[in-house]
């Protein structure tokens, strides 16, 4: 009976210790997956580092901890801490740290009177009295997790049992901070990148500009220098106009039938030598001129008004043709005396995305076809819809030129940035790499074909609305 109580006594032991064996399981289970859902959902490597170190006071309470890393033969790196001024600091690796790399955790319940204490740089303001030191592994290297509390005494025996027992969520917080420190340098790298290309985008527009106005001064000079020549022919006109209005005047307030005939002797006579049927029409003709003339000035500058201004939102729904014609006064005089432009524009769907930089990327387009014209050419615009071979329809805007081309062996390179074939100081190589740029981000793309000595023909290709949401939701499912 006795022995049947012992063994049952026994069992009920094992089942115990079972029980918290499995407790203790469970509870560093969810304390990892806690830990570890934490360092995962942080925003900013600082909130990464905030999580970690909370997530370490979870396991055991310190006043400051740190990680210490392997840095170079004899020293450990401090890499990050709870304490800024501690981060970047060399720990000389003596008999403590030489037994923690070995594979022991420690613990100083009196650090100033251990032998080690002297080269700690810690800062004695901390007044830091008792350390705990757990080895762990990361990126396939030993390194060292420290706490450090100012209570005398404060890191016991069941604080070094604690810290090899959780050795493994240390060692997975630790991988997960460097998991998202790798996500969010790779986000950020985006958002460089999208800054990076923006602040190109724009750069190159302004180039564009600066390459365009000369030719657009020209284009408004003309115009404002006939109009200002109507305005003083008509200065002129106006004395002889003023005083045929006084004779008819006087033929109006006649009061007799002598007077009268006399009045209108004179305004015939005026109107002969002056030749006032002839004045009016000339007035009417630079009337008609001068209106033509002040129209074309108002479309240059709305097309360039309309190109510079900053687009409040990069997603608007626009006509094709429409940015295709404001683009045109732009560039016509860049062009117009070598190259003819011929337009075939069909309607076509709206699109969604930025007109003005759509409008760059035409601009570019154009000044590099006319480039390519060396003496006299065309360059053809077309616009229409294509299909590819998944059904999808795609808006699509070919302009083609006569030029000399592009060889086999270039015509691979040049969407690569900074890549030119002109001469210094004539192109920067970044015009069709800011035009791929831009079609990418309108979901579009950009496709070349090139005969040497024939011509080249860049089409560009726009969703329509159905194949942008098929594209959204490939995305997604991606």
């Amino acid at each position: 009976m006795k022995e049947r109580y012992e063994n049952l006594l026994e069992n009920l032991n094992l089942v115990y210790r079972l029980k918290e064996q499995a407790e203790a399981a469970q509870h560093q289970s969810e304390l990892m997956l806690r830990g570890v859902r934490s360092v995962l959902d942080a925003e900013s490597a600082d909130d990464l580092y905030r999580r970690m170190f909370r997530n370490f006071h979870n396991l055991i309470p310190y006043d400051i901890c740190l990680i210490l890393e392997q840095s170079e033969p004899g020293y450990l790196l401090c890499t990050s801490a709870t304490l800024e001024p501690v981060v970047g600091e060399r720990w000389q690796i003596g008999e403590m740290l030489k037994k923690v790399i070995n594979g022991d955790t420690l613990a100083m319940f009196n650090a100033s009177v251990h032998p080690d204490w002297a080269s700690v740089p810690l800062p004695a303001s901390a007044n830091l009295k008792s350390m705990l030191f757990s080895p762990f592994i990361i990126k396939d290297e030993l390194a060292v997790i420290v706490f450090a509390h100012t209570e005398l005494g404060f890191y016991t025996q069941e604080h070094v049992q604690i810290a090899r027992r959780y050795r493994e969520f240390t060692e997975q917080t630790l991988l997960s901070v460097s998991a998202r420190l790798l996500a969010l340098e790779s986000e950020q790298l985006k958002r460089d990148k999208a800054r990076v290309e923006q602040s190109l985008i724009a750069s190159e527009k302004m180039a564009s500009v600066g390459l365009l106005a000369a030719g657009v001064a020209h284009e408004i000079n003309n115009p404002v220098g006939f109009v200002s020549s109507n305005i003083e022919y008509l200065k002129q006109s106006l004395p002889t106009l003023n005083e045929f209005t006084r004779h008819l005047n006087a033929l109006f307030r006649a009061s007799d039938d002598a007077s009268r005939l006399s009045a209108l002797h004179q305004c015939q006579q005026w109107y002969r030598e002056h030749d006032v049927d002839q004045l009016l029409t000339d007035i009417s003709d630079i009337c008609t001129e001068s209106d033509e003339g002040l129209q074309r000035v108002a479309d240059i500058t709305t097309s360039l008004k309309s190109f510079t201004r900053t687009d409040p939102k990069d997603n608007e729904a626009f006509c094709v043709n429409k940015t295709i014609t404001d683009t045109l006064p732009l560039v016509r005089s860049e062009l117009k005396h070598h190259v003819d432009i011929l337009q075939n524009l069909t309607e076509v769907p709206v699109v969604l995305g930025s007109p003005r930089k759509l409008g760059q990327v035409l601009i570019n387009l154009l000044v590099n076809a006319g480039q390519a014209i060396a003496s006299h050419g065309a360059i053809t615009i077309t616009t229409g819809t294509e299909c590819d071979d998944a059904g999808l329809t795609w808006i699509t805007i070919s302009v083609a030129d006569t030029g000399s081309g592009i060889s086999p062996k270039v015509l691979d390179n040049i969407f690569q940035p900074f890549f030119t074939t002109k001469p210094v100081g004539l192109g920067t190589g970044l015009g069709l790499y800011i035009s791929l740029t831009i079609m990418k981000t309108m979901g579009g793309d950009i496709k070349v074909t090139s005969v040497v000595n024939k011509g080249t023909t860049f089409t560009l290709y726009l969703p329509d609305e159905d194949t942008r949401q098929a594209q959204s939701g490939a995305s997604c499912s991606d």
